[in-house]
């Protein structure tokens, strides 16, 4: 079919107005690269002249779409941006359901925009119930209590507390953080630096990780009331939702959490059980290497790069549902009855948000809090879970992995993959999907096959067909290739110290993008320390198992390697001069 062309760099590329037809030809397996060298009729043509050292050659007139483009909000999301906006915060709304089917339920969440379920906690147990309900009925457990080093002469020595992953836990049936009031009928200040901004958090919230910090029968009480909305009703999601979920408790107005991106790289649900709480939530921007910076709370805000796109009330029985790297700010309003506010947050198995993935997998690969995902989560949907495709920049080996993916997936060699082609291969032994079976019994290990089809062909198919066509198999796999060698390369100069060849790595990547990148006149801190350091000094030792720039692979480790490496260089005595 046609297609138009997007340039890439300084300027538009000159290419044809339409997609070449691939070759029909079945591959076997013994002429795969035969037929991946030839393209009679698909994308061949003359390879062009090699980037940055030779990392890449892709042909981009083989493809709709240069591998880092990215669509805007506005083209990604038509239905919603620039019709109705929230009175409360002047921002475009969320996509908003009511007595939602899995047919609908599923569309959009694969599709990854925001949305609000307003009627989802109908006719649950858990809705409505207060904080001092959870601290009366569960008083054994231990919650963390944001912000409460901020409270003025709070002494947690005085305090019924357990140390759990290095952090404070109070319990939730005893708790006085003023030693007279209960927690729930007591507010305390959030972060001083949300100030600035009346519509920032003003106090401080609580959360119980009910999901990994109870014994296995205590969990089993919490777990007992738990349910699920009729359209994820299934064994496979109820199950899931059960054993992920945590519950936040908002003593007042004000209390809330500031702008961050959570590690998930799942689609998230928070559930209003009771009160009304606004959210402010903002699509992770375009970065480059030089503009990552800290995700986790209010880190976006001392960047300079909050910029919310999405903005509404969530009311009692209502569930906000984003997708990996959609950051959020929450605040309470005023309770009209004085209760103390609680909401659940947990994630579903399927339908996952692929289509977002797909379309903004650029950016959310230089994630400090999802970029890990790209390789520990998504690469099975651009591979459709065929084993042995390892990342390259190099088109002849792409063309190799393409070939592979259709004499393995492609059953009637047509050069179309179909959701049932999908679905037979994924239940086969010799797709890469089954480890991910393991996490739910096997009563439901068709289902998750099924589902899993349905989110791997959804990943690639742009139009919507039902269909993934060659051409999309292509684009979506180049795209793959790219961003997941455009990491490790730049990782490499990260951890060298050496900042003017990651620069000179990302301008050679502008023919990639959809426009030139610029880079940031301010770097955050750890990157500055590290370009600090001598150019060519390692920072780790080895960046084996490093697949991201994200706090939990890179930052971590890096922040503690500096400050060892700068302890070195202070007291690494001049060497002796010879007599």
């Amino acid at each position: 079919g046609s297609s138009s062309r997007a340039g890439g760099g300084a300027a538009e590329m000159a290419v044809a107005d339409e997609c070449r037809p691939w070759p029909l030809q079945r591959p076997t397996s013994s002429a795969l690269l035969a037929v991946a060298l030839a393209w009679e009729a698909g994308v061949g043509g003359a390879a062009p002249a090699m980037s940055h050292e030779h990392i890449f050659d892709v042909d981009l007139s083989t493809l709709s779409k240069p591998p880092l483009w990215e669509p805007s909000l506005e083209e990604f999301f038509p239905p919603r941006r620039g019709s109705e906006k929230d009175p409360l915060t002047g921002l475009p709304l969320p996509m908003v359901l009511r007595n939602s089917t899995w047919d609908e339920f599923a569309a959009y969440a694969r599709q990854g925009y925001p949305l609000l379920v307003e009627d989802w906690g109908d006719g649950m147990t858990y809705n409505g119930w207060t904080c001092k309900d959870f601290a009366q009925e569960f008083p054994f457990g231990y919650m963390k209590a944001e912000y409460i080093d901020h409270m003025p002469g709070f002494d947690a020595r005085l305090h019924d507390v357990k140390m759990i992953d290095g952090e404070k836990r109070f319990n939730i049936g005893s708790f006085k953080p003023d030693g007279r009031a209960m927690w729930h009928n007591c507010t305390r200040p959030a972060s001083k630096r949300y100030a600035d901004d009346p519509q920032k958090p003003e106090t401080g919230p609580y959360v119980w990780h009910v999901k990994d910090e109870l014994t296995p029968q205590q969990k089993k009480l919490v777990q007992a009331k738990f349910e699920a909305p009729s359209f994820l009703r299934d064994s496979l999601n109820r199950a899931k939702m059960n054993l992920s979920f945590e519950v936040w408790f908002s003593p007042g107005a004000g209390s809330g959490a500031g702008a961050h991106n959570d590690g998930y790289c799942e689609s998230v649900v928070s559930l209003q059980l009771r009160g009304e709480k606004r959210w402010r939530m903002m699509l992770e921007p375009d970065l480059t290497f030089l503009h990552s910076y800290d995700e986790f709370d209010g880190g976006v805000y001392e960047a300079g790069m909050w910029t919310p796109d999405v903005g509404f009330v969530n009311r009692q029985g209502g569930a906000v549902i984003w997708p990996p790297g959609y950051l959020h700010e929450t605040k309470m309003l005023q309770p009209s009855d004085g209760e103390c506010s609680s909401a659940f947050t947990f994630q579903y198995a399927f339908p996952q948000p692929v289509r977002f993935i797909r379309a903004f997998l650029p950016r959310l690969s230089l994630s400090a809090e999802v970029g890990q995902c790209v390789a520990q989560s998504w690469s099975g949907y651009a591979t459709f879970y065929v084993r042995g495709l390892r990342p390259t920049g190099r088109q002849k080996e792409m063309l190799e992995q393409i070939a592979k993916i259709m004499s393995t997936v492609d059953q009637d060699g047509d050069t179309n993959i179909t959701l049932e082609e999908a679905a037979a291969f994924l239940r086969s032994k010799a797709s890469a999907v089954h480890h991910e079976k393991s996490a739910f019994g096997k009563e439901v290990w068709p289902t998750f096959f099924q589902l899993k089809a349905e989110d791997t062909v959804a990943y690639h198919d742009i139009d919507s067909d039902g269909i993934v066509t060659k051409q999309e198999l292509w684009d979506s796999l180049v795209q793959w290739n790219v961003v997941r060698m455009r990491m490790r390369e730049g990782l490499k100069f990260v951890n060298q110290a050496n900042r003017e060849g990651l620069e000179d790595l990302e301008r050679s990547l502008d023919r990639f993008r959809r426009q030139p990148a610029a880079f940031p006149s301010k770097l955050r801190p750890e990157l500055e320390d590290i370009f600090a350091l001598p150019k060519g000094t390692k920072v780790l030792p080895s960046l084996k198992g490093v697949t991201s720039l994200s706090d939990s692979e890179f930052f971590s480790e890096a922040r503690d390697r500096v400050e060892l490496l700068r302890r070195k260089m202070r007291y690494a005595r001049p060497p002796r001069e010879e007599v």
